[in-house]
């Protein structure tokens, strides 16, 4: 899953070779980042929806019921608290917690003695780390500018996160910590180490970043246009270092320069 300018491994670090067939592998590394994806989406929503009701006794007293969820009064409100920064943030810590550890889990029983090769566990050098944090720091400028001067790149989704929580905290340790470390091991761990047993480098990361810039669909399409380049230069980072946690670090600190300074 590295480079092939990545330093050469010592005799006891290089790893066997997988023995299952190229398409096998692919094809239930996409399946298991489906059922990721899958639990990653109801958690999500049963924390949002519970949420909801808990901040709303004057409409449902009685609490949680599923036939509220064609009431049109919930639809209202879950209209209002879609942005509720406190409601985001549990969101992002329990669907990133879970998710996380499950990836871990699946990967462990499907890869076994392959799991920190698979999905790049291993400690990055300290160039490597400042190189892409470099390139990282360079294309935010350059997405900053544009946003500045360009109405249609400009959002305020953070903004009304921020402004509606009640402890920003947790904002922290949600939207920048765990969503980011969740998004990583789910993108550039499971499914980029799914891909690669079928797609070339350049084709993975390609793949990867589309996949990332489609899962941040509460921005607009423009939005997305910049994310796109954000997904690219994480997707190359993992590439080129052989290790995931140099865009973990690379995105946490996107995200958490997010919450500071929306």
């Amino acid at each position: 899953m590295e480079h092939p300018s990545a330093p050469e491994q010592s005799a006891e670090e290089v790893q066997p070779t997988f023995v299952r067939p190229p398409g096998l592998e692919f094809a239930m590394g996409v399946a298991l980042f489906a059922m990721v994806l899958m639990v990653f989406f109801l958690i999500q929503s049963t924390v949002f929806i519970q949420g909801v009701v808990a901040r709303s006794p004057d409409l449902f007293p009685d609490g949680f019921s599923f036939g509220m969820l064609s009431d049109p009064r919930m639809e209202v409100r879950m209209h209002e608290l879609v942005f509720n920064g406190d409601l985001v943030a549990q969101e992002a810590i329990w669907s990133g917690a879970i998710c996380t550890l499950l990836i871990l889990i699946v990967v462990y029983y499907w890869k076994r003695g392959l799991l920190s090769f698979f999905l790049g566990l291993k400690l990055p050098g300290w160039r490597q780390m400042a190189l892409w944090l470099a390139v990282f720091i360079g294309l935010g400028a350059i997405i900053e500018g544009l946003a500045h001067w360009i109405p249609a790149f400009q959002t305020d989704f953070m903004s009304k996160v921020i402004s509606s929580t009640t402890n920003v905290i947790w904002l922290y340790i949600g939207v920048g910590s765990m969503a980011p470390l969740f998004e990583e091991f789910l993108l550039r761990g499971l499914l980029f180490g799914s891909i690669r047993h079928m797609v070339d480098e350049h084709g993975t990361v390609a793949l990867t970043a589309g996949v990332f810039t489609l899962m941040h669909m509460q921005y607009d399409v423009a939005v997305m246009l910049l994310i796109l380049p954000m997904g690219i230069v994480l997707g190359y980072a993992r590439s080129r270092s052989g290790s995931i946690w140099v865009p973990v670090v690379i995105h946490m600190l996107n995200n958490l320069v997010s919450v500071a300074a929306p």
